[in-house]
This record gives structure tokens, C-alpha cells and sequence, in this order.
């Protein structure tokens, strides 16, 4: 399959987040959904509407909700449903510039997840960064944010054809960037982090996704039919 063309994929600068924002990393509760892995992680959901008259994306949060994938789209831990606890934070300024970044229509409602995690190594952990490697996560677009990298190498962002391959696309994020993505045309990956200097280190950032509404990855129906093996097309696994 040939390389997707080149606007379904872009590097952005995305507002820096506010101190309090940032500290949240440092409190991220574990994530026991990894196989043991060092990550962190809060989970919430929302929906994006663009008011018209104001000219601006409006973001409202959704009742909490555990996050859930089909094991068709998930072979790790698809089928299962993960209790994470809430953002205590406010994503919207940030996701806004992925919303604008990805040109989504507005005149239509668009179904958020954000995932803020925590990726950590040292000598005696590995800094895995996907640990399902290679995959698609079944949504209309997706959103890699970095916000720190500390004492770190490696966590670069690879693109590449959908059934793998050699990646046609590399970029390691620095703070308050973004890739932004259409996931049904493309795989992606991250590779591991190390820490830099033989101690440790940490990468913090977040996983969003955005879908429309009409498509929405949230409530009861999607969770009947995920966990009944019918929500979403099959596609490569994704945990990310």
C-alpha cells in the first residue's frame, strides 16, 4: 500500500499548558491495564461542538465512563473495561488546536478521549512505549501531544502503511507539540524510551482521539456492542 498522502499527517505547536497542568503528571495514578509496565495514566471524555456565533470550539465533559475497545480493534486487553479515574485538569486548549489542525467539520459534533499518561524507565524499568507496537486504534483521527521529556532518548513518533512496514514518517516531539493523524489511513508507533543518563526519566503526554458524534466511542450502546465483539471494524490491535 502507498505512503498516505501528506496532508493526512502534520507536526504542530500546541499552547503551553498552565503550571498546574503540568504538575498533574507528577500525580498520575498508576495504570494497572499494562502488564506490569511503568505507565500513568487519567482518562476523560467529552464533546466538542463549534459555536458558530462565538467562532470557537466549545468543549464539555462527559459523564464519567470506564474506557472500553473492541476486541477487534484491541488484541491486549480489548473486551476488557478500564477504570481509570478522571482529568483534573482542562485539556480544551490544546485539544482546540488539534480540532484546528485537523480541519474538522463544524458543523458537525465530535466525540473526545484523553488520555493523559505518564511513560517512565530507569535501569530496572523498561520505558515501553507501545507495548502492542505497530497499530491503528480504530478512530477517525488521532492526536500524540508531548509535555515533557525528562532525562530521556528515544520516544520517536513513527507513521507508517497500514499492514506495516518501514515507516514513512519520524519525529521525535518536543514540549507543547503534536502529531496529528488520520488513524484509518496509517499505523503508528513510539519507540522505547532510555533514560539518558543510567538513572531516571519520564515522557509525559497525551493520547486523544477524536471521532464524530454520530460515531462516538462512549455510552451504553457502544459498550453492549464492544464487549459483545461487534463495536468498531476489525482492525490491527491498539492499546495505546
Amino acid at each position: 500500500m502507498a505512503q498516505p498522502r501528506e496532508g493526512t499527517y502534520r507536526v504542530i505547536d500546541i499552547p503551553a499548558p498552565a503550571p498546574e497542568v503540568l504538575a498533574e503528571f507528577a500525580q498520575l495514578p498508576f495504570d494497572p491495564y499494562t502488564g506490569g509496565r511503568q505507565r500513568y495514566r487519567r482518562f476523560s471524555q467529552y464533546r466538542l461542538s463549534f459555536d458558530h456565533a462565538a467562532d470557537t470550539w466549545r468543549m464539555v465533559l462527559l459523564p464519567h465512563r470506564p474506557f472500553l475497545q473492541p476486541r477487534r480493534v484491541n488484541g491486549l486487553v480489548g473486551g476488557v473495561q478500564r477504570h481509570f479515574e478522571p482529568l483534573r485538569i482542562d485539556p480544551g486548549p490544546q485539544i482546540i488546536a488539534g480540532a484546528q489542525a485537523l480541519d474538522l467539520d463544524r458543523d458537525r459534533d465530535w466525540q473526545i478521549n484523553v488520555h493523559q499518561c505518564r511513560v517512565v524507565t530507569s535501569p530496572e524499568i523498561a520505558g515501553v512505549s507501545v507495548p502492542e507496537g505497530p497499530h491503528r486504534d480504530g478512530h477517525q483521527y488521532g492526536m500524540l501531544a508531548v509535555f515533557d521529556r525528562h532525562n530521556i532518548t528515544g520516544g520517536e513518533n513513527e507513521l507508517m502503511p497500514v499492514g506495516g512496514g518501514e515507516p514513512f514518517f519520524r519525529v521525535t516531539l518536543q514540549p507543547n507539540q503534536a502529531l496529528v493523524y488520520a488513524d484509518g489511513a496509517m499505523w503508528h508507533n513510539a519507540t522505547d524510551i532510555v533514560a539518558a543518563d543510567g538513572t531516571r526519566g519520564h515522557r509525559d503526554l497525551w493520547i486523544v482521539a477524536f471521532n464524530e458524534w454520530a460515531n462516538r466511542k462512549y455510552g451504553e450502546e457502544f459498550e453492549r456492542a464492544a464487549l459483545a465483539g461487534d463495536g468498531a471494524a476489525a482492525v490491527p490491535q491498539g492499546v495505546s
